[in-house]
Formats: C-alpha cells, sequence, structure tokens
C-alpha cells in the first residue's frame, strides 16, 4: 500500500512539474501578441503566425500590438513601435506579410516575418515518438485572445505512414489531468473526449483527401440498422483543418478530428459485471483474403487480432479474453457464399445492406483503393439483440486519383477497365446480375447522384476545402515546408494544380462510371449489348498469352477467366 502512495505522488509530482516547464517553453515560443491573440514562431524561417477572424482578410484592421515573454516590439515595416501601440495591418491576405522587429531581454534585435491566418493553430510540446509521452497542446482559435495549455500525452500514431523515416508525423493525443487521469475537453466545438488525432495528411498533395471525403460519407450515407435506438450515431468523425506547430517548428496543415471509438458509433456497452459482450469494433488494417471476407479461419479470443481485425471495442487489455465470434461468423458467410444463391440468402442476416451500398458507391466514386479490404471500421451495436455488422469510414487520402505507389503515383483514366470491382467480396457481389439487392443498388446509385454525387458537387467540394488553405496562405507555407520531401517521393506540392487535377478527375470519370455502374456483367466490350461479341472477346482473351488483366471478363466471380464465364454470357443471351 505505502508503495503504491509514493508511486501516486511521484506521478502527481512530475505531471506538475512538466505543467510548470511545458508552459515555460509554450510562452517562449511566442514572441508578440497582436490584440492579445499570440504569435507562434518558426525559427528555422524567422515567421510569426497568428490565428485571427477571417473577416480579417480582404480588409484592414487596427489591432494591439504587444511584445511578450521579455521581447519588445521595435518596429513594423520600418515604422518604430513600442509596446502597447496600435498598428494597421493593410489588405490583409493570404499572401501578405509584414516585417517585425523585436529585441530580447538582452537587446538583441531580430527581424521576423509576421503572417496571418484563419485557421486555428494547434502548439505541441514535447519530445514525442511511438509510446505515449507526457508534453502540452495549445489550440488557438482566430481571434481568441485565452489559449489554455493543456496537459496531455502524446504520440506518433499510423501504419505505413509511422514507419522510421517519415517526417510528416500523424499525432494521437490524449489529454489528461495533473495527476495523468484521463480528462475529456470539447474542440473547436466538436465532441467533448480525451482523445484526439491530428491527421498529416502525409503523401497526399491536396492535404484535404480524407477530411472531405469523410464529410462526404457522412452528409451522403444512410444511418446504420440501430439509428432508432442510437440516434446520435456518426459513422465519420468530425474535423477541422488546423496549422500545427512542434516547439518551434512549423509542422504545417493538418486535420484536427474526434477519435472513431465506441462512443461515436453509440455501440452498447461491455456487461463487465458478468462479462457479456454487447457493442464490438473492429479496424482492417492489412489487405488480405480475410478482410476481403474470401476466407476464415479459426479465431483465436486470446490475440489482439484476427488476421488484420485488430480489437477496437472492448479493448482487449481491459476485456481479456475478447469474442471474434460474430465478426467470424459475417466473414465465415461470405466466404462460403460460392454462389449468388447462397449469398442472396445469407447477406442480410449479417449485414446492413444499406451501409454496405451506399459503401460501395463511395469507394468506387472516389477510387478509394486502399479502403476496399483495409482501413475499414466494422462494428456490431449490440450482438445479444443483432449480429449485423455495419461499417465506419477511416483514411481515405489514398483517394481521388491519389495512390500510395511511387511508380503508380497518378494512375491513368482512360477506359471501362479502368474501374475495377472492389475485392472484399460483399461489396463485389453487389455488382453481380442476380444479386436481389442489385436494382437497389443502380436506383441508390442514381439518386446520389443527382445530390451528393453530382459531378459539379464533388468538384465544388474538394475545391472549396483547397481554396480554404489557399487563401489564408496555408497552402504557401506547406508548400515552403514539405516540398521535394521523400513523404511525397520528391514531388512538389502546388495547390492549385492539385485543385486543376481534381477538377478534371471528377469531370472525366463520372459519366465513365455512371455507364460502368448501370453496364451488365455479362456486357465484357462495353458496347451497351450482350451478344455474341462478348463470348468472342472472352475467348481471345483464352487463347492468349496475356496475364494479369481481363477482371471484366470474369462474369462469374469465381477469380478465374474460364469457359464458365463463357457460359455465362451465353446464358445472359438466353435470358434477353
Amino acid at each position: 500500500m505505502i508503495y503504491r502512495h509514493k508511486i501516486s505522488f511521484l506521478k502527481i509530482l512530475a505531471a506538475v512539474l512538466l505543467a510548470i516547464t511545458g508552459f515555460n517553453i509554450a510562452r517562449a515560443n511566442a514572441r508578440l501578441t497582436v490584440n492579445q491573440c499570440p504569435a507562434y514562431c518558426d525559427t528555422a524561417s524567422a515567421t510569426l503566425l497568428v490565428s485571427v477572424p477571417q473577416q480579417w482578410f480582404g480588409s484592414s484592421t487596427t489591432a494591439l500590438v504587444n511584445g511578450c515573454n521579455g521581447y519588445q516590439v521595435e518596429s513594423i515595416n520600418g515604422s518604430p513601435l513600442g509596446n502597447d501601440s496600435t498598428f494597421t495591418f493593410n489588405d490583409i491576405s493570404g499572401d501578405k506579410s509584414w516585417t517585425v522587429t523585436c529585441s530580447d531581454a538582452h537587446g538583441v534585435a531580430t527581424a521576423y516575418t509576421l503572417q496571418f491566418t484563419y485557421l486555428p493553430i494547434v502548439a505541441l510540446e514535447g519530445n514525442f515518438g511511438y509510446n505515449y509521452t507526457n508534453g502540452t497542446v495549445t489550440l488557438a482559435e482566430p481571434g481568441e485572445v485565452a489559449s489554455e495549455m493543456m496537459l496531455a500525452q502524446v504520440k506518433w500514431r499510423g501504419n505505413t505512414t509511422n514507419t522510421p523515416e517519415k517526417h510528416k508525423r500523424n499525432y494521437s493525443i490524449k489529454f489528461v489531468y495533473s495527476n495523468g487521469d484521463k480528462q475529456n475537453r470539447q474542440l473547436l466545438g466538436m465532441r467533448r473526449d480525451n482523445h484526439w488525432i491530428l491527421d498529416a495528411g502525409q503523401a497526399d498533395m491536396a492535404r484535404v483527401r480524407n477530411r472531405v471525403a469523410t464529410e462526404l460519407w457522412v452528409d451522403m450515407a444512410r444511418p446504420p440498422y440501430y439509428y432508432d435506438q442510437a440516434p446520435d450515431v456518426l459513422t465519420g468523425v468530425r474535423g477541422h483543418m488546423v496549422e500545427v506547430f512542434l516547439g518551434n517548428d512549423y509542422r504545417g496543415i493538418y486535420a484536427l478530428t474526434e477519435a472513431m471509438d465506441r462512443k461515436q458509433l453509440q455501440l452498447v456497452k461491455h456487461d463487465t459485471i458478468n462479462n457479456v459482450f454487447h457493442g464490438g469494433l473492429w479496424k482492417t488494417n492489412e489487405f488480405n483474403m480475410h478482410s476481403g471476407f474470401r476466407i476464415a479461419e479459426e479465431f483465436n479470443d486470446s490475440l489482439p487480432d484476427y488476421y488484420g481485425f485488430e480489437v477496437q471495442y472492448p479493448d482487449i487489455d481491459e476485456v481479456f479474453p475478447t469474442s471474434y465470434q460474430v465478426l467470424y461468423d459475417a466473414i465465415h458467410a461470405m466466404a462460403w457464399s460460392g454462389t449468388i444463391g447462397t449469398f442472396n440468402r445469407r447477406v442480410d442476416k449479417y449485414f446492413d445492406v444499406p451501409a454496405a451500398i451506399d459503401y460501395t458507391i463511395f469507394y468506387l466514386t472516389l477510387s478509394a483503393n486502399d479502403n476496399s479490404a483495409r482501413n475499414i471500421y466494422w462494428l456490431c451495436y449490440d450482438r445479444q439483440q443483432d449480429p449485423r455488422l455495419s461499417i465506419a469510414v477511416w483514411d481515405l487520402d489514398a483517394s481521388v486519383g491519389q495512390t500510395w505507389s511511387p511508380v503508380d503515383w497518378r494512375p491513368p483514366l482512360t477506359a471501362y477497365n479502368y474501374f475495377k470491382l472492389p475485392y472484399n467480396w460483399l461489396f463485389k457481389m453487389m455488382f453481380h446480375n442476380k444479386c436481389k439487392y442489385r436494382q437497389d443498388f443502380l436506383d441508390r446509385y442514381d439518386e446520389l447522384r443527382s445530390t451528393w454525387l453530382s459531378t459539379e458537387g464533388l468538384v465544388n467540394r474538394y475545391s472549396s476545402a483547397i481554396d480554404r488553405l489557399i487563401n489564408c496562405g496555408a497552402a504557401t507555407r506547406e508548400e515552403q515546408r514539405w516540398n521535394g520531401d521523400s513523404d511525397l517521393f520528391g514531388h512538389d506540392l502546388n495547390f492549385e494544380e492539385e485543385k486543376q487535377y481534381i477538377t478534371e478527375w471528377f469531370t472525366n470519370r463520372m459519366p465513365l462510371l455512371d455507364v460502368w455502374m448501370h453496364h451488365h456483367i455479362c456486357d465484357v466490350n462495353f458496347d451497351g449489348n450482350i451478344t455474341a461479341a462478348d463470348i468472342t472477346a472472352v475467348y481471345d482473351f483464352l487463347l492468349s498469352d496475356i496475364q494479369n488483366y481481363g477482371e471484366h471478363l470474369d462474369t462469374d466471380f469465381d477469380g478465374e477467366i474460364t469457359a464458365s464465364d463463357i457460359t455465362n454470357i451465353y446464358d445472359a443471351l438466353l435470358e434477353q
């Protein structure tokens, strides 16, 4: 007992010391304030950045300027200025800056470049790595004078984005009290919680793909099957674009987002008294035959994952052993659905079909090829009531013409065979001409194309998000900070060019997708009819030496192109 009290006392003492030292370090970052809003300093470029109301942009504003932390303001743009003085900042814009000279406590003068942004600023203090480490987080909202330093435990996060050679890190943040207990915080009007994510958009040339795609999903997707019991459910996380400092180092554009967890999805809590499993949540972090619902092997409830499905809730460290049964049953049902008849009998027993339809359309619209088998949250509201699995979205950076491959960075959009059927068996079977939900799928696609997925709407959604970064100057700062970095495989960021690329991508893709979505699976030559020419196309392929091509010729979805595909086309001809 004495030993435990000693540990607790040391824990509190360490946290208090961290709070004191962290406060001094964070304040040392600022050189001056503008209307009491701190100007965060990037020492490498000698740049000061202040978050101000968006209304300041496109206008001129007279503001109170003060030095802080022992610094004295000497001049702005050569005009002498002292503390407690006002200065008129004319024609504020994202590409406008001012030269500010400040002297420190020893009288040493340094010239800084002062810039404004209307994005919130997040300042991190601490030495972070793969494990949670104590630090502090300060959030400066536009025009807000009070920025509380919040104690937190912070670590790098991600899978491929978190390898040793990466530079622009993602961060997982857990806010705590001084005694180390978790502390819930409400940030930027989002939910109140202790766990938050800073998403770097590490390889995304627009930095907004994940955020915009997630918002699109929240807007377009129908609520999960248990909405009547949990009306606050969200199957995507909310977030805001911010600019981040790590100490005196500007780290650039990030998305500050909520975490995906039981709370976000409103899953029924585990019965800890009787150890009864209710809600369940798993994240796919591998692309394999299991996450593609093509094979189901026996599970081990003592392990933290099942062939790439990582346990998210209940936490296996808190509820051990876990239970994969409801997940396994759903995968097994798909893996053994070798015929469309079997699939039709099983699918609505194990899956939230409207969610599966919406996700398939979403995935294909954005060409989110990294999100067919991996980067998906599979969830069960309460297995004691209903074993069906529904879907929540995650990590959509590799979408809208963006990949993670240094070789295939911008895959060309040239023909209908550019479109690939989803690898995941559940999503793929939606395209089978005898799937009982095929017409529902097509009707839903047409409905969304006239609303959330209109070409104009998609272009405007992405363009507006990029324009917001350009107009506040964040895009230029990001380009200067990260151009040519190995995280981008040596590419240079250019937000104007990326906006144009995304515009052309959607403009070219969507008419082709309309045709591809509606074509009969046996119309393998995409001429709008099922004829003997389609049989000839399969026959010619069988006689050729072509490898790894022709997925669209696999009309019976058995994973191979054989004479049975010709038979399938022949049967479709007879049905006509």
